[in-house]
């Protein structure tokens, strides 16, 4: 019954982050992305849960890639600005933290916890996106940002009193 009323409490959440009105030039093309790509984390976060994270990390790369070679192909395979170093050093970060260890650590954990919870933490991305992009790219801080931030917050406080 918890599980149920903080998926509610956090896709409420959400319905606020995403409806909050967008700073973008083409906030319909970025929304459309947005659930296209979550769409392709949801499954592939099925496909975890059935199969182990090491098959969803060969899933993830192999679809990863497929879906860059179009543009590695019409752009060149690595960037020219900032130099070959910079490159370098830019590709294995990436590469390295938050591909390699952070979905790692993602798809193990999604063995370790229940459904629901695992579906509100994913959760977190959005909010933490959201706190992102005031900080950094001084995007304002709007009633509805807050509320859906709080009740993604409030979503995962109701699991973690179910767990304890």
């Amino acid at each position: 019954m918890r599980a149920s009323a903080a998926i509610a409490v956090a896709l409420g959440g959400l319905v606020l982050l995403v409806a909050a009105p967008a700073a973008g030039p083409r906030p319909v093309l970025g929304v459309a992305l947005a659930v296209l790509a979550g769409a392709g984390q949801s499954g592939l976060t099925l496909w975890a849960r059935g199969g182990g994270s090491a098959r969803a990390d060969v899933g993830a790369f192999t679809t990863g890639m497929l879906c860059l070679l179009p543009l590695a192909a019409a752009d060149g395979v690595l960037p020219t600005a900032g130099g070959p170093a910079l490159t370098a050093g830019a590709l294995l970060f990436l590469g390295t933290v938050p591909t390699l260890l952070a979905y790692r650590w993602y798809f193990t954990g999604l063995t370790a916890v229940p459904g629901a919870t695992a579906a509100v933490l994913v959760l977190l991305e959005p909010a933490t996106a959201a706190l992102l992009a005031t900080v950094c790219f001084g995007e304002p801080v709007t009633p509805a940002l807050l509320a859906g931030s709080v009740l993604l917050l409030a979503a995962i406080a109701l699991l973690t009193r179910e767990s304890g």
